[in-house]
């Protein structure tokens, strides 16, 4: 979401990286490359073939999938081509500037996707029996659209500003820090509902149970492992994003320089973070399990339209 090259521009302070470096660096990049664009493309492509998992609320989910192909195609690449060739940039300022753009671009794709999942979720939970008639795909589309439209805007902002500090702060604070706030209390509310809900469920025998708390258990799961999502998104964004701001806020000879060997870690954990969130659906989300197992392992002959 920030300027990638600002938040490491401490790095610089390095003579070179070692071959030890270089070469781990290199064998540690095609490894996240091809896990990430295998992981999502499963989720892009599962989503495409089976009819089950083509959910209004898989839409979003595959919206995210697609900016985590972004980060596996573009700016992992020209990270760790910085990383070779580094500590300095060797690649012109052009290329700087648009690779901190779709960076941007991509980072904030992301995490805009996850507030428009919390916020399906919440409305999934408080109006579980009008939820198919609120939320359908056209708006589901539409908010999507919606999604990324805003992250190109601020991407472009980031072009055209890109020596200014204060955007760094502002993008932080748009990108990251304001969405975050919704997403929390956004699953604070399903906490809430969740709470309310399983003291009902416990106070009577499955055989009572109306429709409704069948269907909110059903959205319960698939809250959770959305909020696991969540909570691996901020672990891994959350201290690029400290530092960032620290170098938003202090001037550049008065700042106190961050370990190059941190900042290089915490680049590494929100990249990193691309490659997760298909592990998190297979372990918590039958549907996206099962057909991952079909994908991977079935011949396209017995591959049928819906999940076994």
């Amino acid at each position: 979401m920030a300027n990638g090259n600002r938040s490491n521009s401490s790095s610089n302070s390095l003579r070179e990286f070692s071959d030890d470096f270089r070469i781990g660096t290199a064998t540690f990049t095609i490894v996240l490359i091809l896990a990430t664009v295998f992981g999502n493309g499963l989720v892009v492509v599962a989503f495409s073939r089976f009819a089950r998992i083509r959910t209004v609320t898989n839409y979003f989910v595959v919206s995210l999938a697609c900016s985590d192909l972004c980060v596996a195609l573009f700016s992992i690449p020209v990270w760790v081509a910085y990383l070779l060739t580094g500590p300095v940039w060797v690649f012109g300022a052009d290329l700087s500037r648009v690779w901190t753009m779709v960076d941007i671009l991509i980072g904030t794709a992301s995490i805009m996707n996850l507030m428009a999942i919390s916020f399906d979720r919440v409305l999934s939970i408080m109006t579980t029996m009008r939820y198919s008639v609120i939320m359908t795909s056209r708006r589901a589309i539409f908010i999507i659209c919606c999604v990324w439209i805003y992250s190109s805007c601020m991407a472009t902002a980031s072009f055209f500003l890109f020596a200014k500090r204060i955007f760094n702060l502002v993008a932080t604070i748009m990108c990251f820090c304001v969405p975050l706030l919704v997403i929390i209390t956004a699953y604070s509310i399903i906490l809430k509902v969740a709470l309310y809900h399983v003291k009902q469920i416990h106070a009577t025998t499955p055989a009572q149970y109306p429709r409704s708390q069948c269907n909110f258990l059903r959205e319960l799961k698939a809250a959770k492992t959305l909020g696991v999502v969540v909570g691996a998104f901020v672990v891994c964004w959350l201290p690029f994003v400290v530092i960032n701001i620290i170098y938003s806020l202090c001037e550049p000879q008065h700042c106190l320089l961050v370990n190059p060997q941190v900042i290089l870690v915490t680049k590494w954990m929100h990249y990193g973070n691309s490659m997760i969130n298909p592990i998190i659906y297979t372990a918590m989300n039958n549907d996206f399990r099962k057909a991952f197992k079909t994908l991977i392992f079935a011949s396209d002959a017995t591959l049928e339209d819906e999940i076994p």
